[in-house]
């Protein structure tokens, strides 16, 4: 059986997609392709990449979709999964034209998210978010399946569609495989991932000018591409807030070097804002942070608020204050001990009940249910 996954807006060696599903599906004896803007067709870990034109802007996503749709076509698979909501057309195609089953891997709150989009018009941000999210429920009638990442999304989309299942995106357990921390780091405070204004970037630089007052030696690795056209007008020019918190920014890292930046960390930060969409959602840098040993200090409120009370595994900080988030850093950086054990909590909840081994299960038996049904 051959399954073949698109997507626009990912790397084709995407944690979820490449690491997480194409490889869980290859090891079961699926023929795995993964059709993505990139530079050049490979064959990677016993899946192969067909590659389209790479982008160049985000209104390629838009342009790319016929190149997909002939790749797509091109595959002859026997089923399909998509992941961008751009993607739609695409899917509709296979499923109504070419009689394809196609799943639909919903990763986020597209219209929510919308809603807070900085290269989108504020005054058309609304009416943009609401059509998004009607039109993604409405082509929902046409997949073969849907695939979602909690439950209250699972609600959302069963109402159009009663077949599918929540694939958490849980962290890789063999990835994690080192060590736990048995003595107290040198202080380094660890963002893992892509970062803005909402996901905490201006109030990071404010709260490590402030650590630094007392911990000269602290550093704060934001590790992930960084991005700051909606940044504030006092950070026009990062150089001195990046000098006087001690911030590196790292940029993207290629997933293999993940497990080595977070053995080599000393306490993760989860600073996100809590939009509509971060208030639904649940980070996987947390989990990560998590299966790693590491403490975390995490904005109170949605999930992160959830684990992280509910299994003990670092402090709750205030959304989008500096002040409070400096002050738990701090706090972790005064008590080692305290550190150590919330890391340790973490890492024990991980390998209990966060681990994506525990969910692959689950999207094996929703491709049997989709391809014996036809």
């Amino acid at each position: 059986m051959k399954a073949c996954i698109l997507t626009t807006a990912h790397s084709p060696f995407d944690e979820r997609i490449f690491h997480k599903e194409g490889k869980s599906l290859a090891e079961a004896g699926y023929d795995v392709v993964i059709v993505a803007p990139y530079e050049r067709s490979e064959l990677k870990e016993g899946i192969r990449i067909e590659a389209v034109t790479p982008l160049s802007s985000r209104m390629d996503r838009i342009w790319r979709i016929k190149d997909i749709y002939r790749a797509a076509l091109q595959e002859k698979a026997d089923i399909y999964h998509f992941h961008d909501p751009d993607l739609i057309p695409v899917a509709l195609w296979l499923s109504r034209k070419h009689h394809k089953p196609v799943v639909y891997d919903v990763h986020e709150y597209y219209g929510d998210s919308l809603l807070t989009r900085y290269w989108l018009p504020r005054p058309f941000r609304k009416f943009v978010a609401k059509n998004v999210d009607r039109v993604e429920k409405w082509a929902a009638r046409s997949f073969a399946g849907i695939i979602t990442v909690n439950s209250h999304m699972a609600e959302l989309f069963r109402r159009e569609n009663s077949e599918g299942e929540i694939l958490h995106n849980y962290p890789l357990k063999k990835q994690f495989d080192f060590p736990r921390p048995e003595n107290v780091k040198p202080p380094v405070i660890l963002y893992l991932g892509g970062i803005n204004r909402e996901r905490g970037l201006e109030v990071i630089l404010r709260a490590m000018s402030t650590v630094r007052e007392k911990y000269p030696e602290a550093v704060c690795e934001l590790v992930g591409p960084a991005e700051t056209t909606d940044l504030g007008p006092e950070f026009s020019d990062l150089t001195p807030w990046l000098e006087q918190g001690n911030v590196r920014l790292r940029g993207k890292v290629p997933y293999e070097l993940v497990p080595e930046i977070l053995a080599k960390s000393s306490i993760a930060l989860v600073p996100l804002l809590p939009t509509l969409n971060y208030q639904k959602a649940i980070p996987v840098k947390l989990l990560e942070y998590m299966a790693a040993g590491l403490p975390v200090v995490g904005s109170r409120f949605g999930y992160i608020e959830e684990i992280i009370a509910k299994n003990q595994c670092g402090l709750l900080t205030e959304p989008g204050d500096p002040e409070s988030l400096s002050r738990d850093i701090c706090a972790l950086l005064e008590n080692p001990e305290r550190a150590l054990n919330y890391g340790q909590n973490g890492w024990d909840a991980f390998q209990r009940e966060y681990t994506w081994e525990k969910e692959q299960g689950k999207l094996l038996r929703l491709y049997e249910r989709i391809l014996a049904a036809r």
